[in-house]
């Protein structure tokens, strides 16, 4: 292997990525903490490396996309006449969506290593009176799993309902499944205060999460009770009790849920968010910085008190190469759009597209569904959400002049978050599609009603607040 060959050295290196990508979430941290520049230079020239290192590796939309953003940014830089030298400075933009995404396994290990994934799962199998009620706790459940768990939340309910439903039928079984698992999924990431799509809309827009939390978190309200309408299609149908292998055998009685362990549970959510903001409050930093320096202390103060320390750093100490590994994909588009969003703002391009702008502003209602319509069309294409998202940073930069950057941050969450449980080639919703053995395109039609009432009530919400 010749080490002065491009290609060699990019796999040379590539066993050096989740240590490099390690460095850069470090470097980050200690920027924000102490605003140190030798950080931050350190932070922009490591955002290049792990760039470098991880283009090779990633699947081949975010290659085309992050190729895409940094052309434009060249692009741009040469019309703008920034010397190439701030290319480093300028690609750190998005690091901290990069490190937020590196801290939350922490939380995802001390929630298993404590079982209240598996408390949580345990609420659906209380007696039911019928399919309706046992969809409603199950959107519920999955409502509460998906904050923290996300794709680590799909198999275990799929276990538990699958039991629930072994004599129900296997097409009713499946798109029991595939609507109410991932319909709860969905409904809680319009609010958490970890889900990526959130955080890039607070950064597009400018919005604080402060202010975004009170409407995000009454829109999640309105989409559930929307969603448990839902239930009045399996009310009249009755849960048959699943029938023994051994009928001499009395039937195995699940274990109960436990009310003290869901209640310690919520009471650690909102204890860990209220200290983000507190945190944002010492720091003057934005609430996504603050969660991201959260995360890790809290949750290994969680297993402290689980007496489950040593459990969770061997665990940490096996998995951490693994997940930084796999941010890869994510880190390409990230630092690719991050470097785009901050040389474009140094051109004359945003000023001088202000005026065409202006007649599309005049239509809220017309922005808001062009929105809705290419964040429900293009993931089912195969476009990342975040892609989506990306994208509309770029375009709706001029519009927020004209029209309230709350409300838009409101739609075009709302709007992109429906592909998590109706975008084909979304993750979710191709895990969900291998655990029922169905075609992701056939979860995209049974959630497609609901991804338009999703949309609809997050216009809604937006032009309420114009």
């Amino acid at each position: 292997m010749n080490p002065l060959n491009p290609r060699s050295f990019m796999e040379l290196m590539h066993p050096a990525r989740p240590y490099l990508i390690s460095l850069l979430v470090a470097a980050y941290a200690v920027h924000v903490l102490t605003g140190w520049a030798w950080a931050a230079a350190l932070q922009g020239w490591l955002a290049v490396l792990c760039y470098l290192v991880s283009f090779p590796a990633a699947r081949r939309m975010f290659q085309v996309v992050g190729s895409m953003f940094i052309a434009a940014s060249l692009a741009c830089m040469a019309w703008a006449g920034v010397p190439l030298s701030e290319l480093p400075g300028l690609m750190t933009r998005n690091v901290m969506l990069v490190a937020l995404l590196f801290m939350l396994p922490f939380v995802n290990r001390a929630i298993r290593l404590g079982g209240y994934d598996r408390n949580l799962s345990r609420w659906l199998n209380a007696p039911s009176g019928g399919m309706g009620q046992l969809y409603v706790r199950s959107l519920a459940v999955s409502y509460i799993l998906s904050l923290f768990l996300f794709f680590a939340a799909l198999p275990l309910l799929h276990r538990v309902l699958g039991r629930q439903l072994r004599n129900a039928g296997e097409d009713t079984a499946r798109r029991f499944i595939g609507i109410s698992v991932l319909r709860g999924f969905g409904m809680v990431a319009v609010w958490s205060p970890v889900e990526p799509l959130v955080a890039t809309a607070v950064l597009l827009t400018g919005v604080s999460y402060l202010a975004l939390l009170p409407w995000l978190l009454a829109v999640s309200l309105v989409l559930f009770a929307a969603c448990c309408l839902w239930a009045l299609k399996f009310r009249g149908l009755p849960l048959a009790p699943a029938q023994e292998a051994d009928p001499s055998r009395p039937p195995a009685q699940p274990k109960a849920h436990s009310v003290p362990k869901t209640l310690v549970f919520l009471g650690a959510l909102v204890l860990l968010i209220g200290s983000a903001f507190l945190l944002q409050a010492a720091l003057g930093s934005t609430f996504f910085a603050a969660m991201t320096f959260v995360l890790v202390p809290f949750a290994a103060g969680w297993a402290l008190l689980l007496r489950r320390f040593g459990r969770f750093a061997a665990l940490s100490r096996r998995h951490w190469k693994e997940g930084a590994d796999n941010l890869r994909h994510l880190l390409v588009l990230f630092l690719s759009f991050g470097l785009f969003n901050s040389v474009l703002a140094r051109t004359p391009l945003l000023s001088e597209l202000s005026g065409s702008v202006e007649s599309i502003s005049g239509s809220p209602l017309l922005l808001f569904l062009i929105i809705l319509a290419a964040s429900l069309v293009l993931p089912v294409l195969g476009i990342h959400p975040l892609v989506v998202m990306s994208l509309f940073g770029i375009f709706l930069q001029p519009v927020m002049e004209h029209v309230s950057p709350l409300s838009l941050a409101v739609v075009m969450i709302t709007s992109t978050l429906a592909s998590s449980f109706m975008g084909t080639f979304n993750t979710t919703v191709t895990i969900m599609a291998g655990l029922l053995e169905v075609n992701p395109y056939r979860i995209t039609l049974w959630n497609l009603a609901y991804g338009i009432v999703f949309g609809g009530i997050g216009i809604a919400a937006g032009l309420l607040l114009l």
